[in-house]
Formats: structure tokens, sequence, C-alpha cells
């Protein structure tokens, strides 16, 4: 005969932690149930022995039962914590007079820096290099090569550049002259390419935006020549009936997911685009019909469209 209520006996009252109950009422194991009704009636047990003996189990059955229940009841461990980001040192202005007058390699560093910037150091300049050579750790020769190639690349050297380099240069562990070295000649040899990718963007290739600049290291970075670019530019003006930097990158991360580069990859597994390749050498390519757009293409479509209703409105 079954009972749906269990009438509690007056006495002496315990309490037990439901979210303990629901896990051993989860795992379905009666024996770790039960040692944990007798700790609760006797407290921790600290005799083993006795333990069996009044729950009628056989040492291997109350190890078992223990290990589960201990399982169950061990607080969760604690999330291991961040590591503390190294803050930037806030260089006195004796710091940084010791350092250019003790330390003969940072005194070249900050000589380079005042042929660069064409005019002796202010305390913020100089606090901004012994950042970089003593907190970020580049070697005083890594900062003479980086000096070096902004006053080529800019002429006009500001401290923002100098601040932006050294930590660009720091994250990608240029620390040493010979990680300058080879960083620069890989940047040179890029140039060109880098060049014609702007072009493709009809970017500004002296001055380019920043998205423009990323949208270019992107390409860059994924091995997309720049006629893939300009195919991806065109179909953007297709599509989207003006210039949009963003739409072409979307499209360039698509056919980079798709494991597609080149025109001959992309043209052969989208054969619609085929048209594109013709605008490319020059002649004005046919509409796009909508029956081609991919799914990509479709929702970003539903963006524009939900968005400037909700501008309209």
């Amino acid at each position: 005969m079954s009972q749906t209520s269990v009438s509690l006996p007056e006495g002496e009252l315990r309490v037990a932690r439901c979210d303990t109950l629901d896990k051993l009422i989860a795992v379905g194991d009666g024996d770790a149930a039960l040692l944990y009704l007798y700790i609760l009636r006797h407290g921790a047990v600290t005799d083993d022995k006795t333990a069996m003996r009044a729950l009628h189990l056989t040492q291997a059955r109350f190890e078992r039962a223990a290990f589960t229940l201990n399982g169950l009841t061990a607080p969760p461990a604690p999330a291991p914590a961040e590591p503390a980001k190294p803050q930037t040192p806030a260089y006195g202005s004796d710091e940084l007079r010791r350092a250019r007058v003790d330390d003969h390699k940072f005194s070249a560093v900050c000589q380079m820096a005042e042929e660069a910037l064409g005019r002796t150091l202010t305390e913020g300049q100089l606090r901004t290099l012994l950042t970089a050579y003593d907190h970020l750790g580049l070697s005083a020769e890594a900062i003479i090569e980086m000096l070096s190639y902004l006053k080529k690349e800019k002429g006009a050297v500001r401290l923002a550049d100098i601040r932006r380099e050294a930590y660009a240069w720091a994250d990608m562990g240029i620390i040493s002259a010979q990680d300058a070295q080879a960083y620069l000649s890989r940047r040179a040899g890029e140039k060109p390419l880098l060049g014609a990718i702007y072009q493709a963007l009809g970017a500004d290739t002296a001055a380019p935006a920043p998205k423009e600049q990323r949208l270019a290291a992107f390409a860059l970075s994924r091995g997309f020549p720049p006629e893939s670019v300009e195919l991806a530019v065109r179909r953007t003006e297709k599509q989207q009936g003006h210039k949009s930097l963003d739409y072409t990158l979307g499209i360039l991360r698509q056919w980079d997911s798709k494991g597609v580069h080149t025109i001959s990859e992309i043209t052969a597994l989208e054969p619609e685009t085929r048209a594109g390749k013709a605008a490319v050498g020059g002649t004005q390519a046919a509409p796009t019909d909508a029956a081609t757009l991919t799914a990509w293409e479709e929702e970003w479509a539903a963006r524009v469209k939900s968005h400037r209703r909700q501008t309209e409105e």
C-alpha cells in the first residue's frame, strides 16, 4: 500500500539543504542518501566503522557513498582569477632624467627620437619612450628601428604614432632588433600589394581611413589579391547602390569562410558573379537578379531595410 504523504512525528528537528536533496534524488544513490541522513542526525562521521554498522553497509558501499556525497556537497571550485594586467608606471621627472643620463642605450633612443620629431623631447614624450623601453620591454635597438620606420613612412612623427606603434609591436612580440628588421622587411614586401588593395577600395593610398586600413589588413592577411577586393567592391555597389566598406568586408569574410580567395576560385563557386568579373576589366555588369542573392546578402538587405524604416519612423 503506497502513501502519498508522510506524517512527521514529534521530536527534535534537523534541517536539510534542498539543493543537496535535489542532487541526491537526481543521482539515485540510496547509500549516499542514507549516509546524508546519518550525518544530519549525528553530525560529521568521526568513526567509519560505527557508521557502517549503523547503516548496515559494507566498507566498499560506505566508501562509494561517501565519495558520491562529498562530490555533491563540495563547494564549487572558485573560478581562476584573471591575471592582473600590469599598470603603466607613472614615471616621475627624476626617474626620466636619471634614465636618460645613466642608461646610455636609452639615451641613444632619446637622441633618435629628437631627430625624428625635429625638436627637444618633452616630459610626456620621454615618458612614452621610457614606457616602451622599460615597461613594454622593447630593446633600444628595436625602438630606434621603429622611430626610423615612422620617420620614413610619415615624415612628421607624432607622439601618438610612437605610442600606438610601440604597443602594437609589444603585442606582436617584436622586442629585439632582429624581430624589428624581419617585421619591417615583411612590411616592405607587402607595401606594393597593400597599395593595390587600397586602390581597389578607392581609398587614398597616402592616408587611408581607419576602416579602410582594417579591411585592407584583413584582405592581406587572408590572401585576397587586389582584383578579388575590387570584385567585392563592385558587387557591393551593384547590391547596395553605393559603396559600403562593411558590406564589402562581409563579402570577403563570406568568401574566406568558403575557402575561396582568387577570382577563379570565387567564380567557380559562385557562377552568378562572373558578370562581376567582367566588370573588373572595365565594362559595366548587368544588375544581379534578386533570386541569385545569397542567404547572407538577404539577411544584410533585411537589416538595412529595417534600419531605414526605423529611421523614417
